[in-house]
């Protein structure tokens, strides 16, 4: 639900914020999945609907009406929210839905001005022509945040011949990948992300420029992250000492220095250096 801010409507930043998420949406994400579903019917159809809301303010007034075996307490801050009716018990859920109505009507100028941003892209036209099709990308329901298995099922290794000393090497490498990103979605899963802590997502991005995953199911079923080994990095550069995995996102590729990864750490720690520095968009 947006914020209750005059100031920010009378700047227009509603509609920069509509812009902005239709936009983000037509480049593949990601999408503004925060709304409740009683915003998102009124973006696409432009009336209010019977669902329900909550509000940081009068959502606690709801809940404390709804659980009251006396209204008196309550009187002032119900004919504050526009109710004009009687305040007893007989009337619990004629105040209630005021209430909800009162919510609602109050930030329908900054639903239809962020409305007026969604048509770039003529995105509300489509919105109007799909509604159900496109809840989901304004509606969170289903987390939309990348894990290991979401990367790994997805990567595409260029392998060596089966059985040679390379091909061991690589495989070997693909299993510290995985242990590296398994290590991560733990450390998410036990809470351990504060501050500017490495997950998963940011591996992501690292790689393919987006931290979220694909928002039509035929993306990410032609998704592929390629794999690739360098081996001869010694040959160019005979006297170098270290070299670190390079990514090209414009093509999804990753690509691993054979010769400097002896082992699950050093890996690590050359993964890690390498997100960390290694984030300018320089490689295509």
């Amino acid at each position: 639900m947006p914020k209750y801010s005059l100031n920010d409507l009378d700047e227009g930043l509603f509609r920069t914020a509509g812009e902005v998420f239709a936009v983000s949406i037509a480049q593949g994400g990601p999408a503004p999945r925060f709304m409740q579903e009683w915003c998102y019917d009124y973006l696409f159809s432009e009336n209010l609907s019977s669902k329900g809301v909550h509000d940081s303010t009068l959502s606690p007034l709801i809940t404390m009406i709804e659980d009251a075996s006396d209204m008196t307490p309550h009187i002032q801050a119900i004919l504050d929210c526009g109710y004009t009716g009687k305040v007893d018990m007989e009337h619990k859920e004629n105040i209630l839905r005021a209430i909800r109505l009162h919510v609602k009507t109050k930030r329908m100028p900054m639903l239809q001005q962020l409305r007026e941003g969604l048509k770039v892209c003529d995105l509300i036209k489509v919105m109007q022509t799909k509604p159900e099709e496109c809840r989901s990308l304004f509606i969170f329901r289903d987390d939309d945040s990348v894990d290991s298995h979401y990367i790994m099922s997805h990567l595409a290794p260029e392998l060596s011949v089966s059985g040679s000393s390379k091909q061991v090497k690589e495989s070997k490498i693909l299993e510290h990948f995985q242990d590296f990103l398994l290590e991560l979605d733990d450390a998410q899963t036990d809470g351990d992300t504060a501050g500017e802590a490495l997950t998963v997502s940011s591996v992501m991005q690292w790689m393919t420029g987006q931290a979220h995953r694909h928002l039509l199911l035929e993306d990410r079923q032609t998704f592929k992250l390629t794999v690739k080994f360098d081996h001869w990095c010694l040959n160019a550069m005979p006297n170098h000492t270290v070299c670190y995995p390079s990514v090209s996102a414009c093509t999804d590729t990753i690509t691993f220095p054979v010769a400097h990864i002896k082992d699950y750490e050093s890996f690590k720690t050359l993964l890690q250096t390498a997100i960390k520095y290694g984030a300018g968009f320089d490689r295509v």
